[in-house]
């Protein structure tokens, strides 16, 4: 099936030139490429390197610094070979999406969740916490209930939870893309005035709560280490970021970060915990009892201290500011309004690290990365609500025979609107109108989200 790229350019009206038309990234083709004769010495290359990685263990700085090297020395061997010399700079863009995928595919098994991490043992904790907390709803969160929800979150849900399905980065990151995507149509149908992270974290956190999809942890870190940081900015890194922040938020969530009193907070989180313990009395982590104390506070737990370290920190952010590379960790410290509710006890966690940062520090990074953040909040929803804009503006001045080419048009959308309501009987209506709608009446685009 084919599927969208991550970065899809605004559509600009232009009078006499018609706009450029998205060339979709197809995998097979690349591998066919790859096949042709032309290619044997980037097929040498390739080889070459695989025998080389397997040698001996590498740590994860040493696996991202290796990869992404061979990946620059491949790409610019690529541009050389005659397979690839003459492509247009979208083709070749497409064919650089097929090497990172094809390496990455080959070393799945020893760069996703390697054994000289935590990952693991973080994704048992928040696994595990989630399900404590799956008595949480939409108004713990302060999400406006309405008629749609349900399947707005449930379509959302089932994208989010197709993560674990594919072994490149970027496959990855587009599941994480179309549950984001999926979420935001369920703000547009509110009708919002305004836009913003306090509008659309909460519903993320909510899908991530009612998911809890394994290893969330490891497919975030594998995603961020090993995806072109290229690729890391704008639309993806916007929302990689946010589901780091989702997940930061569960990991030191507590009554006073929901609209609950102490009181019902406690007695939910008791009574799940006995319905768990009914359920799956063999479930422990790390071989010991869960108890309420590390459920609510993972990171206080003995095995944490030792090593865990925040996905958010705020001493690595600052260092990638000043390198200008890795959008997605640039937004982290001390956000606006709810968002802040997110990076709550960071800097308790982060105090475990093998430098410790300064209180002027500290609040440097603060300041710098708020003012990051909010200008990344701004451009992102401006060039959202442009999109919203332009949608609801009087069209131009047809052309010859403009009503033959509007009910062409129309006739197209419908029949598009129909099959895609064949294809997905259990989504709601609504949502595949705005689904399709969203997608400029595409129905392939549609169908791969």
């Amino acid at each position: 099936m084919r599927r969208p790229s991550l970065n899809s350019s605004e559509m600009q009206i232009v009078p006499d030139t018609p706009p450029q038309q998205e060339i979709p990234f197809d995998f097979n083709r690349f591998l066919e490429q790859m096949r042709s004769r032309n290619a044997k010495p980037i097929t040498r290359y390739f080889k070459s390197f695989l025998q080389a990685f397997d040698r001996r263990p590498w740590t994860v700085n040493e696996q991202i610094k290796i990869i992404q090297d061979f990946l620059d020395f491949i790409f610019v061997k690529m541009r050389e070979c005659d397979v690839w010399r003459d492509m247009s700079e979208q083709e070749f863009g497409n064919a650089k999406e097929g090497m990172e995928k094809l390496v990455m595919n080959r070393l799945y098994h020893v760069t996703f969740c390697p054994n000289t991490t935590d990952d693991k043992e973080r994704d048992e904790i928040l696994h595990q916490k989630i399900s404590i907390f799956r008595w949480i709803r939409e108004k713990h969160l302060d999400i406006p209930e309405t008629e749609h929800n349900e399947s707005f979150l449930s379509f959302a849900e089932s994208e989010i939870l197709k993560i674990n399905n594919y072994k490149a980065p970027r496959d990855k990151l587009i599941c994480i893309l179309n549950c984001c995507k999926v979420i935001f149509g369920m703000w547009l149908c509110r009708q919002c005035g305004d836009a913003g992270a306090d509008k659309f974290l909460p519903i993320l956190i909510y899908v991530v709560i009612r998911a809890n999809p394994p290893k969330l942890v490891s497919n975030v870190q594998y995603i961020y280490r090993f995806r072109n940081p290229e690729q890391l900015q704008a639309e993806a890194g916007y929302y990689l970021t946010n589901l780091m922040g989702a997940i930061s938020f569960i990991e030191t969530m507590e009554a006073k970060s929901l609209s609950i009193t102490k009181e019902e907070f406690d007695s939910n989180i008791e009574r799940t915990m006995t319905e768990l313990q009914h359920e799956r009395p063999s479930v422990a982590l790390d071989r010991q009892q869960i108890s309420y104390e590390n459920a609510l506070h993972p990171s206080r737990s003995s095995s944490a201290r030792s090593q865990a370290q925040p996905l958010l920190d705020p001493a690595k952010a600052a260092a990638l500011l000043e390198r200008g590379s890795q959008f997605a960790q640039k937004t982290m410290q001390k956000p606006i309004s709810f968002v802040g509710k997110i990076f709550q006890g960071l800097s308790d966690t982060s105090a475990t690290s093998s430098r410790a940062v300064s209180p002027d520090e500290e609040e440097r990074y603060h300041h710098q990365q708020q003012q990051f953040y909010q200008q990344q909040q701004q451009y992102y929803f401006q060039q959202q609500q442009q999109l919203v804009d332009q949608q609801q503006q009087p069209p131009l001045p047809p052309r010859p025979h403009p009503d033959q080419i509007v009910m062409r048009q129309r006739q197209q959308f419908d029949a598009n609107l129909e099959t895609l309501k064949s294809m997905f009987p259990n989504v709601d209506s609504s949502v595949c109108y705005l689904i399709l709608h969203a997608n400029g009446g595409d129905l392939s685009k549609s169908i791969d989200q």
